[in-house]
């Protein structure tokens, strides 16, 4: 992972600290070659200092590629989050849009039932439910019952008509 050359906040987050982190390593071994204590035969200052940015270093890395992966998982989350919240909204939208079309639909059918002279002065009860109407009530003759099915039909968005309309009998 190269922190120094992203763009991302994040890693340029790290690579601050990173720096700042080295520097204060630095300044800590150089304090500590002023020292009276003689370096081990082994290992020179420069040596120490090369291995602490080593390590510092690897450790940036690791914390880089945790982060990295918690941002990239809090990333699909939210993605998979506004997809089902989409989702949801196109349902209910469509629940919503089929209510309003249904109240449309039994609206404009008592208005065309009105316009009628013989089925005006009758009680007819119209039941909408996803464009499926349902006729209830009394009518005077057999033609009129005939004529409010036909008129229901008529409107637009109706898919079908159950005619449970009566005659009634002298």
């Amino acid at each position: 992972m190269n922190i120094l050359g992203s763009n991302n906040s994040t890693s340029r987050f790290f690579a601050i600290a990173m720096i700042a982190f080295t520097c204060a390593v630095v300044l800590a071994l150089a304090g500590c070659g002023k020292s009276d204590t003689p370096v081990p035969a082994g290992e020179t200052v420069g040596q120490k200092l090369d291995k602490a940015i080593d390590k510092t270093s690897e450790k940036m890395d690791a914390v880089g590629n945790k982060v990295g992966a918690q941002i990239e998982k809090a990333g699909d989350a939210m993605s998979s989050a506004a997809t089902s919240l989409k989702a949801s909204a196109n349902v209910t939208a469509t629940k919503t849009g089929d209510a309003i079309s249904d109240v449309a639909i039994t609206a404009s059918i008592n208005t065309d039932l009105l316009k009628d002279p013989e089925l005006s002065v009758i009680k007819i009860d119209v039941d909408t439910k996803m464009g499926a109407v349902v006729l209830n009530g009394l009518t005077p003759n057999e033609g009129a019952r005939q004529r409010a099915e036909k008129i229901a039909a008529a409107v637009k968005g109706v898919t079908t008509v159950s005619n449970n309309l009566t005659v009634k009998k002298l």
